[in-house]
């Protein structure tokens, strides 16, 4: 019971935002690079687009999505030039391959005063890539595929998203974070508040340890166990 009311002190003071509480201005003349054109960088890429905002994709020559970027009406180039126009590096690369393309591309290119920024943490947090203290680290992580954050923004609603900033060097990086996410089109449906820790132990949880098989060991375990006996059959789903 304390765990649980120390968890739920913490969800009360996590805070949130609507689209109404955020301005694209902070970041309507800054360059984004997106940098990736898989699920999430395809969606996340045409949302900010759509919302206005200066858009750049970064993949590596040969890529098989570069043509579907151009055909989407994106300006492609390399990742490292893509680093060295942006204001806001977007990375949305899959996690094994994060940290190769950093060190060769993306950390040599990086100016004071940029960002970096993420729709999930691990390379931070586990320190696969060793960030400088002279830029702002910010997350924007959709709870939902890149499918469904295209889709539903075109249906003017879109996937929540959780939010985060791990180091403020500008002291702009909140406005920067927010500034992506309305633009993705999450704000619409409501950001919360989190910090890198929580967003890898609580994704990387909820998938190996829930979604992939531990859902249903759960499930088994709580109908033979004696707590069952104390709830009704809506409560066990």
């Amino acid at each position: 019971h304390t765990a649980y009311r120390r968890q739920r002190q913490m969800c009360i003071r996590d805070r949130t935002w609507k689209d109404a509480d955020i301005s694209l201005d902070p970041i309507k003349d800054q360059t984004i690079a997106v940098i990736g054109y898989g699920i999430q960088g395809d969606a996340q890429a045409n949302n900010m687009k759509d919302s206005g905002l200066k858009v750049i994709v970064g993949l590596r020559e040969g890529s098989p999505t570069w043509n579907k970027a151009k055909e989407d009406g994106h300006e492609v180039m390399s990742v490292a030039d893509a680093t060295k126009q942006a204001d806001i590096v977007h990375i949305l690369l899959p996690d094994m391959v994060q940290a190769k393309v950093y060190k060769e591309e993306i950390g040599p290119n990086l100016s004071e005063g940029n960002a970096l920024s993420f729709s999930h943490a691990a390379a931070i947090y586990w320190k696969w890539i060793d960030a400088p203290e002279n830029v702002d680290l910010i997350m924007v992580a959709p709870k939902g595929p890149g499918s469904k954050v295209r889709e539903t923004y075109l249906q003017n609603f879109v996937t929540p998203s959780i939010v985060a900033v791990e180091q403020d060097k500008t002291g702009n990086a909140w406005d920067r974070t927010l500034g992506i996410a309305k633009a993705i089109g999450s704000a619409r449906a409501g950001l919360i508040q989190t910090t890198f820790k929580e967003e890898v132990e609580t994704d990387w949880f909820g998938e190996q340890a829930d979604l992939c098989g531990g859902s249903a060991s759960m499930v088994c375990l709580l109908y033979t166990s004696d707590a069952a006996d104390d709830m009704q059959c809506v409560d066990l789903g």
